[in-house]
């Protein structure tokens, strides 16, 4: 019987950085050999940053109805419900007022331009609702005159799926820029403290089993335009970037893209009333860092803790 062993690989893929632990007797090498392969398929289907990509030529026929693959159609999907359950607070359909506020290409290209020049026009961003997926069919719609952004919903669908692709072979975790997904026995993991530094210190040390511990925030992926700070969280109410006091919010959730859309959430409610809404929803913990430096926890985010916040 071969002996249990803990397996490690690391590689760039969605435009960050992803790291893949596997604990297993079989040979974990092999297994995840072929694991960047799969995220290049999967950006060759979901990113917004490919002209290409099935996503892209997707948006280029909005306002008709679209015959898409599985993995696409799979994302909308959850995209769509991610929206429901958060009332649009997480609304796909916010790729126009991205671009309109200078994010026009990944953001690592975007960091060796440090300023752009650029009309920051609000963008009228549909409602979630008028964007369609026919799961029978296969078949979706976006409205005419907008894009989607599968941006934070994909890479949780990503991490998500190898997850469970690994799990048959022993316990793993998944890591897809910050994005984890844990299987298979209980894992230490750690939300470093907010702060856009390469080596930033750990906020909070978790155990995590079998769910998804998902980090969004401004205090990395933020710019210049025209002399003002602008950051990718879109507030689809007003399709510019949220004005709240949360700088980073981290949810444990058993769903990763639903994780994404409760982070996106309680960003653009604000700590309090953002947090209180988590309380609400039927699964859900949540931890915040407001923008003055204070952090608060959910009671569920508690039970989590193996360091006190």
């Amino acid at each position: 019987m071969a002996a249990l062993r803990l397996y490690q690989h690391s590689f760039r893929a969605m435009g960050c950085q992803v790291n893949i632990w596997l604990e297993t007797e079989a040979n974990g090498d092999a297994v995840l050999q072929p694991i960047p392969e799969q995220f290049e398929g999967y950006e060759d289907i979901l990113s917004r940053f490919r002209p290409d990509s099935e996503l892209s030529q997707l948006n280029r026929r909005a306002g008709q109805w679209v015959k898409v693959s599985p993995i696409l159609l799979e994302n909308l999907h959850a995209a769509r419900q991610a929206a429901r359950l958060t009332e649009g607070l997480y609304n796909p359909l916010i790729l126009e007022a991205l671009i309109a506020v200078g994010y026009d290409r990944p953001f690592a290209q975007m960091q060796t331009q440090p300023e752009i020049k650029w009309t920051l026009e609000a963008v009228h961003i549909p409602k979630w609702d008028q964007f369609e997926v026919d799961l029978t069919k296969q078949m979706v719609r976006v409205p005419a005159n907008s894009q989607v952004d599968l941006g934070g919903i994909a890479k949780g669908w990503a991490a998500e799926m190898i997850a469970n692709q690994l799990s048959k072979w022993g316990a793993c975790l998944v890591d897809v820029g910050g994005d984890l997904v844990a299987r298979g026995r209980a894992w230490d993991v750690t939300v470093a403290e907010a702060g856009d530094a390469e080596d930033v210190p750990a906020l909070v040390n978790l155990k995590i089993a079998n769910a998804s511990v998902i980090t969004t925030g401004i205090d990395y992926r933020h710019w210049i335009v025209n002399g003002r700070t602008q950051h990718h969280i879109i507030d689809p109410r007003t399709g510019q970037p949220a004005d709240t006091d949360v700088l980073t919010v981290t949810i444990i959730h058993p769903h990763a893209p639903t994780a994404e859309a409760f982070a996106k959430a309680v960003f653009l409610l604000g700590s309090d009333a953002g947090l209180e809404w988590l309380h609400h929803q039927w699964h859900g913990a949540g931890l915040v860092t407001r923008t003055d430096g204070t952090v608060l926890a959910s009671s569920r985010f508690l039970q989590h803790l193996t360091t006190s916040v």
